[in-house]
C-alpha cells in the first residue's frame, strides 16, 4: 500500500476516534445535587423549620430564638454538593445551620460552625441564651411527624423533652 494512503487512513481513523471521545464527553449528563423542600411555621413558644429531601433525608429545627427566620438552598451542575441553610435571629446572635449533601440521603451539618453527626439525631432543639444559643440534638423518627405546616406542630408541641428544653412548662391536661 502506498505510504501516503496508509498515512491518510491512520489520520482518518485517529480523527474518528477523537470525534467519538469528544462526543461522549459532550453527551455526559451533569445533574444538580438534590435540594430540600422546607416547611417553616410556628407554635406558641417555638419556631419550626422542617426539611425533607425526596431521596429520604429529613432534618427538623425547633427553636425559641427571637427575630427573623429563614432558609434557602443552592446547587449547581458545576458542584456535586448541594447546600441548604437555616437561620434564625441573626440580629440577636441566633444561629445559622448549613447542611451539605451530594445524594439527599446523608449530609454534613454545621450549626454556628460546629459539626453535628446526623446519625446521632436529626431533630435539633435550639434554646436562646442571651446572644448565645444552646443546641440539643435529639434522635426521633421524623417520618412519624406530618410534613405540613399544620400537622407538624401538634407532635412537637406535645413532646415533653422539647417542652422542657425550651422551658415551655408542661402541657395542660
Amino acid at each position: 500500500m502506498n505510504p501516503c494512503k496508509e498515512h491518510l487512513r491512520l489520520c482518518f481513523i485517529a480523527s474518528i476516534g477523537i470525534a467519538l471521545v469528544i462526543s461522549l464527553v459532550g453527551c455526559s449528563t451533569r445533574t444538580t445535587p438534590p435540594g430540600a423542600t422546607t416547611i417553616g411555621t410556628s407554635a406558641p413558644g417555638m419556631s419550626i423549620a422542617f426539611l425533607r429531601w425526596k431521596e429520604g433525608l429529613m432534618v427538623l429545627f425547633v427553636d425559641d430564638v427571637k427575630g427573623r427566620h429563614g432558609s434557602g438552598g443552592s446547587g449547581s451542575t458545576e458542584n456535586p454538593v448541594g447546600t441548604t441553610t437555616v437561620s434564625a435571629g441573626p440580629e440577636t446572635g441566633g444561629y445559622r445551620c448549613q447542611l451539605e449533601t451530594k445524594d439527599g440521603k446523608s449530609a454534613t451539618c454545621r450549626i454556628n460552625g460546629k459539626e453535628y453527626d446526623l446519625s446521632k439525631g436529626t431533630l435539633f432543639v435550639i434554646k436562646a441564651k442571651g446572644e448565645q444559643v444552646e443546641v440539643h440534638q435529639l434522635k426521633r423518627d421524623l417520618t412519624a411527624i406530618p410534613f405540613d405546616a399544620d400537622g407538624c406542630r401538634e407532635p412537637l408541641q406535645k413532646d415533653a423533652e422539647i417542652r422542657k428544653l425550651l422551658e415551655l412548662g408542661e402541657l395542660p391536661k
